[in-house]
């Protein structure tokens, strides 16, 4: 993030866009405020929007355009992204607090420790503007969950619609592409035939793809009866995994079945019972819709079928960078810290110990909690949907963040995915701790 985004969001205001999306915004933000479904899905919005991106290299200065209004959107897609979090923000003081006072999970301190020494690497040797104005994003966005879907977390209704924000985000992604798709496939799949949907690469797509799996699987088992409601989850949710394939991304293709596995871990028989119906519905799909994705040897399905570790040297680098400067990190490279494909060495790399620490502080802490809400589905049988949920979208992110940077971004939907999967997880946990003191004050009282 530099200057030039401040300036197209200066832009994007003054525009006929804006000025129409400003007056529209006023009327939803006023709705918002009386209902929280629609609260909610202003976040989902806000999470779609973080994905919004340009693939652009040495040689592929401009993208092939989208439809309308895909295109317009993709071109505002960091400041709309930064409206649509300062509205929520907005929306979220306006929130009456609840019996929740500590909105913020732990690990998200430590989250927060690992951006400070972001900050004061780039301050001391890179672009002093880049760095604070980095830092006052992140900053934004932790308070806008503090103020808003972390304080909305307070029953049982607030943590589905939660859940339903994150899947809905998911649902925006796949009708957009969907909709693309139905013009011009070639502009989403134009980098070595890989899927891109409207994000900037098929790493960002399969993360946004994979890292709602988990909520799909809540709405569709926590719904007990088979109607309309039921078949649209399973239908979207089998166009994710169509989008997730074509992205030919192998950590994409981790993250989610390391979730479904997570989220089965106690049900084998719901698993089995699950790979066969997805497995046939696929093939049916792929059959029908693309044959030549099966047949043929195309670039999508040699990269699951290849074996090797593709990014080996970037890690020997990384680890080479960490020892070579282990309490600072490697010197930078520009003005701004630039991530490698591993979010455990990248982080060694580029700010050393000082940054090294807490982000795995920060991975200790996420898994803290998913073994907590393990033993608290096994406590309370009631909770094992919503307890499964969050361990395996945090169980995901973790996987996947030891091939690509995921845990290291700022404005991006796998840093929005994460805090969002803390937040649910923290209000279990708090839930959780409210009923044993009510019992344990009923057994004084008695």
């Amino acid at each position: 993030m530099t200057s030039d985004p401040i300036s197209k969001l200066i832009d994007l205001i003054f525009s006929p866009y804006g000025i129409l999306g400003i007056v529209i915004g006023l009327f939803i933000l006023d709705k918002a405020r009386r209902s929280r479904r629609l609260a909610w899905l202003l976040f989902a919005f806000c999470c779609y929007a973080t994905s919004l991106a340009k693939f652009q290299d040495q040689w592929i200065l401009e993208p092939p355009p989208l439809v309308f209004p895909l295109q317009q959107l993709r071109d505002m897609g960091r400041p709309l992204t930064i409206v649509l979090l300062a509205s929520l923000i907005l929306l979220g003081m306006q929130t009456r607090n609840g019996w929740r006072r500590i909105m913020i999970p732990q690990p998200v301190y430590y989250l927060i420790a690992f951006q400070v020494a972001v900050f004061l690497k780039i301050l001391v040797y890179g672009d002093v503007g880049f760095a604070l104005l980095a830092l006052t994003t992140f900053g934004a966005i932790v308070l806008m969950f503090k103020l808003g879907p972390s304080r909305w977390l307070q029953d049982e209704y607030n943590f589905r619609l939660g859940v339903w924000s994150l899947a809905m985000t998911g649902v925006i992604f796949a009708i957009a592409c969907t909709y693309q798709g139905r013009f011009n496939m070639y502009a989403m799949t134009f980098v070595q035939g890989r899927f891109l949907g409207t994000t900037g690469s098929s790493q960002h797509a399969a993360a946004l793809l994979a890292g709602t799996i988990p909520c799909f699987m809540f709405l569709i088992e926590s719904h007990k009866k088979w109607d309309w409601i039921k078949a649209f989850w399973i239908a979207i949710l089998l166009v994710v995994a169509y989008f997730l394939f074509l992205t030919g991304s192998r950590t994409g293709a981790m993250m989610g079945i390391s979730s479904i596995l997570f989220f089965y871990r106690n049900r084998g028989g719901a698993l089995l019972r699950l790979g066969l119906f997805v497995g046939v519905l696929l093939g049916a799909i792929f059959w029908f819709i693309s044959p030549d994705i099966i047949t043929q040897n195309t670039p999508v399905s040699n990269r699951f079928i290849s074996g090797g570790n593709t990014r080996e040297e970037a890690w020997a680098g990384m680890w080479s960078g960490f020892m070579s400067s282990p309490l600072f990190g490697s010197p930078l490279q520009g003005g701004r810290l630039v991530f490698g494909e591993n979010s455990w060495l990248a982080a060694g790399d580029t700010t050393g110990l000082m940054g090294f620490i807490p982000i795995v502080l920060m991975g200790l802490g996420c898994l803290k909690m998913m073994f907590e809400l393990h033993k608290l589905s096994h406590k309370k049988s009631t909770y094992f949907l919503h307890s499964s949920t969050v361990i395996a979208g945090l169980a995901g992110l973790l996987v996947g963040s030891f091939s690509e940077a995921l845990l290291l971004g700022n404005l991006s939907f796998p840093v929005f995915s994460l805090l969002m999967y803390l937040s649910l997880g923290k209000y279990l946990l708090d839930l959780d701790n409210i009923e044993n003191k009510y019992l344990v004050w009923q057994k004084i009282q008695n």
